[in-house]
C-alpha cells in the first residue's frame, strides 16, 4: 500500500545520529526539517551529511527543509534567571538591554516601545503570561499591567498580536544562514513569520542570488498573514500552517478555521500544504498520543494537507521513531474514508498550469471508468506531479524526472513516488520507462492499466500535453 500523505520530522538532540534518521525514513518520514532556530553550522553541516548518507543507503529520494529562526521576540535575561509576575501589579518594558527584575524588562525587539498602544496585549511564554499595555512612553518604555501572571524566565517568546510591526520577515541571522544554505543541496527553505507576499520575494531574491532554487515554504504564523494570505500563497511554493505562534497570536477557536482555510486555498491553487505543530505533543514524553491528537491528525488529511509535521516529537522527545511509525499508522487508516469521501468535482483552478489541470481532470474521469493501477508523470520541474497530487487521485502516483533536485522536492506532494530517470527522446520510451519503473516500485504489474502523463517536446518544462493509458506486458 501507497500511503499518500507525507510525513516531515525534525532533527534535534534525539534524532540526530544517521542510524537514528535511517530509522526514521524506514518508519515512513519522507522528509527532513533542519530548525535553524538551534545548534550551529557544524551540526547543521553534519545533519545534512547524514540525511544524505541514509539517502543513498536506502535507494529513495529525501527532502530537507531548512526552517529560518525569522523575528522572533524573546525576553531579555532576567536576575537569577526567573522572576514571579504577580496579577494586578505593573511591569515596564524598556527598550534599553537591562537585566530583567518583578519591576522592568527588556525585549530582543526595541521596536516594541514605539509600535504599543494602550490596551494591547504583550503575550509571553506562549500565552502562559499576558500583559496588558497601560500607557506607551514612547522611545524609552512601556506600561503594562499582568493580566496573567506566572513564572517569567530569560529568553521566552514574545507574541504581540495587536501589534501591526513593519519588519522583515528575516533578520541578519537569517540572511547569513539563507547564502549558507544557497550553497548546498538543501531543497525546501521555510521562511517564518510571514506578513507579505514581499517578504516571500526578498527570500526568493536572496537565494538566487546565491545560485539556490530551493523552494519556499511559507509558515503562516501571525493573523497579518491571514489578512493577506491568497496572495502569499501565490507567492510561496507551499504553505505551512504553524499552529504554534498562531494559536498564541489569534484566538485558539479560530485555529482550526484558519487550517481548513489555507489547506482550501492551496489546494485550488495546486500548492503543497503543510499542517505543523502538537500534532502528537504528548509523544514527546509519552509512547502512546491521546486520542484527540489522532483526531486531529486524521483531520488534517480530510483537510487535504500534503504533509504532516512532527517537531519536538522527533527532535527532542523520547520516542521519536515511534512517533513517525504512529503517524504514517494514522494517515494510512485515514486514506480509504477520504477516497470514499472526495469532491470528483472540485479541480485545481487557479494555477497558472491551466492544461495540466485540465489533464488532471481527464485523469480522474479515466481513474473513474477504468481499473487504473498507477499514474505516472514523465515531469522536469514537477508541476505535472504537484498538480496530479494536489488532484487528490485514489491510486499512487510515480513522477520521472532527470533532475535530482525535482524528484527531492516531489518527497512532499501527496500520493506521488518519485524516481530519479534518465530524459528520452520519443514518448514510446517514456511509456516503457514508467512501465518498468511502475512494475519496479510495486504499483503495477502485467495485465494492468496506467495513464501516462508527458510532455512533448520532452525535456522542457511546462510542456505536458500528452495523455496515454498503457497496459503493462
Amino acid at each position: 500500500m501507497i500511503i499518500r500523505t507525507k510525513i516531515l520530522a525534525t532533527i534535534g538532540p534525539a534524532s540526530e545520529t544517521a542510524e537514528k534518521i535511517a530509522q526514521l525514513a524506514r518508519a515512513g518520514c519522507d522528509a527532513f526539517r533542519i530548525n535553524f532556530s538551534h545548534g550551529d553550522p557544524a551540526q547543521r553541516e553534519a545533519y545534512l551529511r547524514d540525511v544524505r548518507r541514509v539517502e543513498a543507503e536506502a535507494g529513495r529520494p529525501i527532502a530537507v527543509v531548512a526552517d529560518l529562526c525569522g523575528p522572533k521576540i524573546r525576553t531579555g535575561p532576567i536576575v537569577g534567571g526567573s522572576v514571579l509576575l504577580v496579577e494586578g501589579q505593573e511591569l515596564i518594558i524598556q527598550r534599553e538591554a537591562v537585566e530583567g527584575n518583578a519591576e522592568r524588562i527588556s525585549t530582543t525587539l526595541n521596536e516594541l516601545v514605539d509600535a504599543a498602544g494602550a490596551g494591547q496585549i504583550v503575550l509571553i511564554d506562549d500565552g502562559k503570561l499576558r500583559l496588558e499595555v497601560v500607557e506607551a512612553r514612547p522611545p524609552d518604555e512601556v506600561l503594562c499591567r499582568v493580566a496573567v501572571g506566572g513564572i517569567l524566565s530569560t529568553g521566552k517568546g514574545v507574541n504581540l498580536p495587536d501589534m501591526d510591526l513593519a519588519l522583515s520577515a528575516m533578520t541578519e541571522k537569517d540572511r547569513d544562514d539563507v547564502a549558507w544554505i544557497a550553497e548546498r543541496d538543501v531543497d525546501y527553505v521555510a521562511l517564518s513569520f510571514v506578513q507579505r507576499r514581499q517578504d516571500v520575494q526578498e527570500l526568493r531574491e536572496l537565494l538566487g542570488a546565491g545560485g539556490s532554487d530551493a523552494k519556499i515554504i511559507a509558515k503562516i504564523e501571525k493573523p497579518q498573514a491571514l489578512a493577506q494570505i491568497k496572495e502569499i500563497v501565490d507567492a510561496a511554493d507551499a504553505i505551512m500552517v504553524a499552529r504554534g505562534d498562531l494559536g498564541v497570536e489569534m484566538a485558539l477557536p479560530a485555529v482550526p478555521v484558519a487550517q481548513k482555510r489555507i489547506a482550501a486555498l492551496c489546494q485550488n491553487a495546486g500548492k503543497c500544504c503543510i499542517i505543523a505543530t502538537q500534532m502528537l505533543e504528548s509523544m514527546t514524553v509519552r509512547p502512546t498520543p491521546t486520542r484527540a491528537e489522532v483526531s486531529d491528525v486524521a483531520n488534517a488529511v480530510l483537510d487535504h494537507a500534503d504533509a504532516v509535521m512532527l517537531s519536538g516529537e522527533t527532535a527532542v522527545g523520547k520516542y521519536p521513531v515511534r512517533a513517525v511509525a504512529m503517524m504514517n499508522d494514522i494517515v494510512s487508516s485515514i486514506q480509504a474514508y477520504h477516497d470514499e469521501h472526495l469532491d470528483l468535482r472540485r479541480r485545481v483552478a487557479d494555477t497558472p498550469a491551466a492544461l495540466v489541470s485540465s489533464l488532471a481532470m481527464a485523469v480522474r474521469e479515466i481513474i473513474a471508468a477504468e481499473d487504473i493501477a498507477a499514474v505516472a508523470a514523465f515531469t522536469i520541474s514537477g508541476t505535472t506531479a504537484r498538480i496530479l497530487a494536489k488532484s487528490r487521485l485514489t491510486c499512487p502516483i510515480l513522477a520521472l524526472s532527470p533532475e535530482s533536485a525535482t524528484v527531492r522536492r516531489m518527497c512532499l506532494y501527496y500520493g506521488v513516488a518519485s524516481v530519479q530517470a534518465e530524459l528520452r527522446e520519443h514518448t514510446r520510451e517514456v511509456l516503457a520507462l514508467a512501465e518498468r519503473f511502475a512494475v519496479a516500485q510495486g504499483i503495477a504489474r502485467a495485465g494492468q492499466k496506467i495513464v501516462v502523463v508527458s510532455g512533448r517536446p520532452l525535456g522542457k518544462p511546462g510542456t505536458a500535453n500528452t495523455l496515454v493509458v498503457h497496459t503493462v506486458s
